[in-house]
């Protein structure tokens, strides 16, 4: 392939694709709204930049896993800057227990909870296999999805995992 052979397809794909931009970007912003954010160090910090890019360009599988990362980060961030329990274990397996010790602690409330919780479910279909045999969590999603709503099960778990990251910010 020539190289502007390869910046025409690349700019009319940047064509079709900028308007579906431009409004990922409005939803971003409505949801980040004004308010100040703390975010618990340098993992947090960039990944944060991850979950916006992955969601502007429409990478949905990117921003679920990265949004899962940024929230075990953040929680961690949280728990240890709030918490003086000296029964704290090192580290914790799950962003699902991440999520539990956040509430035991009141750092987080119910619906930020139940929003991790079902990060730690939708990444899940993405972090682990299988090896005996083909599970088809991902299939089953998509089934649901498509029984329950007019969109992907993908574009649904990313602008859940966005909405859990940005309830992590607006605690």
């Amino acid at each position: 392939m020539e190289l502007d052979h390869a910046t025409r397809l690349i700019t009319e794909s940047d064509k079709d694709e900028r308007n579906a931009r431009a409004a990922r970007l409005v939803d971003l912003y409505d949801l980040l709204g004004s308010a100040s954010v703390v975010l618990h160090g340098q993992a947090a910090q960039l990944l944060f930049e991850d979950v916006k890019a992955t969601w502007l360009y429409g990478y949905f599988t990117g921003t679920v896993l990265t949004s899962y990362a940024f929230c075990v980060q953040q929680l961690a961030g949280l728990i240890r800057m709030a918490s003086d329990d000296s029964d704290l274990p090192d580290e914790a397996a799950t962003l699902e227990a991440l999520a539990e010790i956040a509430a035991r602690h009141a750092l987080v409330d119910i619906d930020v909870r139940a929003r991790l919780i079902g990060l730690n479910d939708s990444a899940s279909v993405y972090l682990s296999a299988n090896l005996s045999n083909y599970d088809r969590q991902f299939e089953h999603r998509a089934e649901d999805a498509e029984r329950f709503s007019d969109e992907h099960t993908l574009l649904i778990d990313a602008r859940s995992a966005l909405e859990c990251c940005v309830g992590l910010l607006h605690r």
